[in-house]
C-alpha cells in the first residue's frame, strides 16, 4: 500500500511537472509562402493630401487615450470644399501604431462604422447615433483588464513559464473580446472599401533590430532612397570630399538606409491573407521579458523571424509613417502630408523626483518597467531630432514644414484645474485642496499595463478632449482646401 501510495505521488508529481514544461515549448506562427505580393495596391482616396495618425505604445493608458483622441477628433468639423462640413477623423487614411497604440489601432480598423455611415451628427460637435455608439463601446473596450485574462489562459493551458506563448495568450482574449478572429485578409477588405484606414501595426525583429511593419501596404511604398538622394547632395556641396572619405560615407549610409527602411512579411516570401489581427497586434505588443516575442516561419522553415515590442525601435510609432509619406511626397503625387502624433508614452522625466530621494534605485523598475529601454530610447531621439532638423533647415531629404506637418498630442500636455474639474471617478483619489500641477504628475505617472484603474482612465479620456482641443485650430487650417 505504502509502494502504492509512493507511485501514485510520483505520478502526480510528474504529471505536474509535464504540465508545467508543456509551456516551455515554443510556439511558432507558421506563414505560408508567397510567389507574388499577398496584396494589391490600393488607389489614394485623395492623392494630393495625406493625413495619418500615429498612435504610441503605452498599453491600457495609451489604448484608452488614443480612443478618447479619435473620437475627440471625429467631433471637429471642417469645410469639405463644396459648402458643407465634413469631420476631421474622415480625412485619416493611414494609422501606424506600437503596443498598447497598435490595440486601439485594430480594434478601430476591425469595428468603426462603414464608410457610408456619416460621422457627424447635430449640433456643433455632435456625432450620429453610429459614432456615438461606436465610441462609447470603444472607450469601454479599451479600458478592460486584459492582463487578468491573459494570466488565467496562461494557467489553464499550463503557459505559466512560457513569455512566447503569453503573446497568444493575449491573442486569443482580443480575438475573444472584440477582433472576432479577423485575418490580414478581411481587414483588407475593408480598407479597399474604404471603410478602415490602411493600417500598419509595428514591431521589432530581434533578429536585426529592423523595425517590422505588419501591413497590407506593399514594402514598395516603404522604399524611399533618401540615402540616393543625400549623397547626390553631398556630392553637389563637397567637391573637395576626397574619393576615400566619400566612400566611407557611401557605406555608413547605406547601412544607416538598411536599419531605417522597415521590413514586410511581402519581402520575407509570406502569404499573410490568413494571419489573425490579434497576433500581429501582440507581436507589435510583446513587451519583453514577460510576454513575447512572436516567433514567424515562412513555409515552416527557418529562419525563424523573432517580432516583439515596436517600441523597443520606435516608440511613438511615426517612422513607418514618415517613410510612407516622404516617399509618396518624393515621386510627384501627393503635394502635402500631416502626420498627427497620438503620444501617450510614460514620459522619461516622470519619475526623476522619485529618483532623487530613493537611496534603493532598483525600486525604479516597479515604477517603470522600461526605464533601460527609455534611456537608449532618449538618446536615439536626440540624434534623430538633431539629424532630422538639420537636414530639413538645409533642403536635403525632408520637405518643407509646408509640406509636411506633424502634429504632436501628448496626454501630459494639457494644463488641469482645481478639485472640482477632476473626473467623478478620480474624487476619491486626491484631496480636495490638491493643485494643478499635482494632477498633472499624476498623470505623467499612470502606469504601463494591460488594464487601468477607472480613475486613471478618466484622466486619459479628459486629457485626450483637453489636448484636441490645444491642437484642432492648427490641424483644421494644415487640413483646409487650398486653392
Amino acid at each position: 500500500m505504502r509502494a502504492a501510495a509512493r507511485l501514485a505521488r510520483l505520478a502526480g508529481w510528474g504529471l505536474a511537472l509535464t504540465l508545467l514544461l508543456t509551456g516551455c515549448f515554443a510556439k511558432v506562427q507558421d506563414l505560408p509562402r508567397a510567389a507574388t505580393p499577398a496584396f494589391a495596391p490600393v488607389p489614394e482616396a485623395d492623392p494630393d493630401l495625406l493625413v495619418g495618425l500615429a498612435i504610441s505604445g503605452g498599453g491600457s493608458r495609451a489604448a484608452t487615450f488614443a480612443a478618447a483622441v479619435l473620437e475627440a477628433l471625429a467631433r471637429v468639423r471642417m469645410p469639405d470644399g463644396a459648402g458643407g462640413e465634413r469631420s476631421v477623423l474622415e480625412r485619416v487614411q493611414y494609422m501606424s501604431s506600437v503596443s498598447g497604440g497598435s490595440l486601439a489601432t485594430g480594434y478601430f480598423a476591425a469595428r468603426k462604422p462603414p464608410r457610408a455611415q456619416p460621422v457627424l451628427g447635430p449640433g456643433p460637435d455632435g456625432l450620429s447615433p453610429a459614432y456615438e455608439d461606436f465610441f462609447r463601446e470603444y472607450k469601454a473596450a479599451m479600458q478592460e483588464n486584459f492582463e487578468w485574462a491573459a494570466a488565467w489562459r496562461q494557467l489553464a493551458f499550463f503557459r505559466a513559464f512560457n513569455p512566447t506563448k503569453a503573446a497568444f495568450s493575449f491573442s486569443e482574449v482580443w480575438d475573444a473580446r472584440f477582433f472576432h478572429d479577423m485575418t490580414f485578409e478581411q481587414l483588407y477588405a475593408r480598407e479597399r472599401a474604404g471603410d478602415s484606414p490602411r493600417v500598419i501595426l509595428n514591431g521589432t525583429s530581434y533578429n536585426t533590430g529592423r523595425r517590422v511593419a505588419l501591413t497590407t501596404l506593399p514594402a514598395s511604398d516603404f522604399d524611399y532612397d533618401f540615402v540616393k538622394r543625400l549623397l547626390d547632395d553631398l556630392v553637389a556641396r563637397s567637391p573637395r570630399v576626397n574619393p576615400e572619405g566619400m566612400k566611407i560615407i557611401r557605406q555608413n549610409l547605406q547601412e544607416a538606409k538598411t536599419q531605417f527602411l522597415p521590413l514586410t512579411l511581402d519581402q520575407l516570401g509570406a502569404d499573410h491573407r490568413g494571419l489573425h489581427l490579434s497576433l500581429a497586434v501582440a507581436s507589435s505588443a510583446s513587451f519583453p521579458p514577460a510576454v513575447g516575442p512572436v516567433t514567424y516561419a515562412v513555409g515552416g522553415e527557418p529562419p525563424y523571424q523573432h517580432v516583439g515590442d515596436g517600441g523597443l525601435f520606435d516608440n511613438l510609432g511615426t517612422e513607418s509613417l514618415t517613410t510612407l509619406f516622404l516617399k509618396k511626397l518624393g515621386t510627384g503625387g501627393a503635394k502635402r502630408g500631416l502626420i498627427i502624433v497620438i503620444d501617450a508614452a510614460f514620459p522619461f522625466s516622470a519619475n526623476a523626483a522619485f529618483l532623487d530621494t530613493s537611496r534603493r534605485g532598483f525600486q525604479v523598475f516597479k515604477k517603470d518597467p522600461a526605464r533601460v529601454v527609455g534611456i537608449m530610447e532618449e538618446r536615439a531621439n536626440a540624434y534623430q531630432l538633431m539629424l532630422w532638423d538639420a537636414l530639413r533647415s538645409e533642403g536635403v531629404v525632408l520637405p518643407s514644414f509646408e509640406s509636411l506637418r506633424v502634429e504632436v498630442l501628448q496626454h501630459t500636455e494639457p494644463d488641469w484645474g482645481t478639485y472640482r474639474d477632476l473626473p467623478e471617478s478620480c474624487r476619491g483619489e486626491f484631496p480636495a485642496d490638491v493643485t494643478a500641477k499635482a494632477v498633472k504628475e499624476s498623470v505623467s505617472q499612470v502606469p504601463t499595463r494591460f488594464q487601468v484603474s477607472p480613475c486613471n482612465a478618466a484622466l486619459m479620456i479628459l486629457a485626450a478632449q483637453k489636448v484636441v482641443k490645444l491642437h484642432q485650430q492648427r490641424i483644421v487650417e494644415f487640413l483646409r482646401p487650398r486653392r
